[in-house]
């Protein structure tokens, strides 16, 4: 097993974008095993990494709130570092959780924000921790010196990570790590020991001469089944967003119909009681016509002119006007006005009884189509639940194919492997024969 201090940045978006995603492809995260976040409430990865952005800019508000100085506002805030583990320990997903609590641990960073993520595209088992330096209790940086004179939790952190390995190591059995274990030891002796990392163009040159070519042939072949597997991948997720958006699409162009349909059935409603209540309408304008053709005619003699005028002091009276009674019952027109007022009650009667008609109608189409609206939703709701649980069962096997590419190709790799430490001890034994060292 090897931890190693890959350094610190101030993106958190950067460095997320890396851990999250397959390498030059943001929209793909195949090689991503398990995800796990620190102190951040079980937050998910895209969220955590905001969370952690968000802490680290609030450092002079928690700073404030805890008493202490701004100071110098921190830079490089984004810390990172690796595990690795040999292809020969393969270890279970728990002792990889628990060597990232362990590593976050010695270096005194376990109260800190983290985000720990495995990759699963090389031979090795190997996890990246993203560790945000900032305390989210007081603000101060875990690269800076501390409030009570203890220097920086960041300092000597190579050294942390190397004791706490060999710790580790022997604690889970794992394969332990010769040149740790050298440096370790010399350590001990009080020797001096350089465990800088080397530059990546020195790694990268040692690596290639290193590598054989039956191992690039093995990894070529890998790799043209790894594009055509993206290529699957893409086409996925794209095909899952074109059904998210057929589906939303066809949900809103049903609720506009039903709100069209909805002011047509309430026009047609309208239109429908009106057209029944025409007859209504008219025997109470043939009525009207009728009473004010006896009406003319009682005006025309002595007793009818009694008859209505009595009608209009009747009138009066209920309003308490007597005196003013009297006097209008000698008039033809208040006379007239008794019939018309008579009239206009009546219609007013029969108007207010449709009216009240068209309000019930208009009352029970409006809750038949906020049930239909309802109902509608609800069939949108369930196809959503099963349009993601298509989705998610698509996803599954296409992760189940990754795995079981990744399985391949480190198998291949291992029988490689295998195959060039077979060869290498078949030349030293022959070396050995050769000066009298076997039999």
């Amino acid at each position: 097993m090897n931890p190693v201090k890959i350094g610190a940045g101030k993106s958190f978006k950067g460095l997320a974008a890396y851990l999250l995603h397959d390498v030059g492809r943001a929209e793909t995260d195949a090689r991503v095993g398990w995800v796990q976040s620190y102190n951040l409430d079980d937050a998910e990865p895209d969220r955590a990494w905001r969370l952690m952005a968000a802490t680290a800019m609030s450092a002079d508000q928690l700073k404030e709130a805890a008493g202490i100085k701004k100071g110098k506002p921190a830079k490089n805030v984004a810390y990172h570092f690796s595990i690795t583990f040999s292809p020969a320990d393969n270890p279970s997903e728990d002792v990889q959780r628990a060597a990232v609590a362990g590593a976050l641990k010695a270096l005194g960073l376990d109260r800190h924000q983290a985000l720990a993520v495995s990759h699963t595209d090389t031979d090795h088992q190997h996890v990246h921790v993203m560790v945000n330096l900032i305390d989210p209790e007081n603000g101060l940086s875990a690269a800076s010196k501390q409030p009570d004179g203890r220097p920086a939790l960041t300092s000597n952190d190579t050294l942390k990570l190397s004791k706490w390995a060999q710790a580790f190591e022997r604690e889970h059995g794992l394969c332990v790590t010769e040149g740790r274990l050298a440096n370790a030891n010399k350590r001990a002796a009080g020797e001096k020991v350089d465990a800088r990392r080397k530059p990546r163009n020195v790694y990268e040159r040692e690596k290639q001469e290193t590598t054989d070519r039956r191992r690039d042939f093995v990894k070529r072949q890998h790799d043209d089944k790894a594009r055509d597997l993206t290529a699957e991948s893409r086409a996925m997720h794209e095909q899952h967003r074109i059904e998210w958006d057929a589906l939303k699409a066809a949900y809103g162009s049903e609720k506009s119909a039903m709100q069209g349909q909805t002011g047509k059935i309430i026009r047609q409603t309208v239109a429908d009681t009106k057209a029944a209540y025409k007859p209504a309408w008219g025997k109470l304008f043939a009525r009207h016509r009728d009473e004010l053709r006896i009406f003319e005619a009682g005006e025309r003699s002595p007793i009818g002119r009694i008859w209505h005028a009595a009608a209009v002091f009747r009138e009066r009276a209920l309003d308490g006007d007597m005196l003013g009674g009297f006097v209008a019952a000698f008039s033809k027109d208040e006379r007239r006005a008794i019939v018309q007022k008579k009239h206009d009650r009546e219609r007013e009667k029969l108007g207010k009884q449709i009216r009240a008609e068209i309000t019930q109608q208009i009352d029970q189409i409006r809750r038949d189509q906020a049930e239909a609206q309802r109902q509608a939703r609800a069939r949108f709701l369930l196809s959503c639940e099963n349009l993601r649980g298509d989705q998610e069962q698509a996803r599954a096997a296409m992760r189940e194919r990754w795995q079981a590419y990744n399985a391949e190709r480190r198998a291949a790799l291992v029988t490689v492997q295998q195959r060039q430490a077979h060869v290498a001890r078949g030349r030293s034994m022959g070396r050995q024969r050769g000066r009298g060292l076997e039999p």
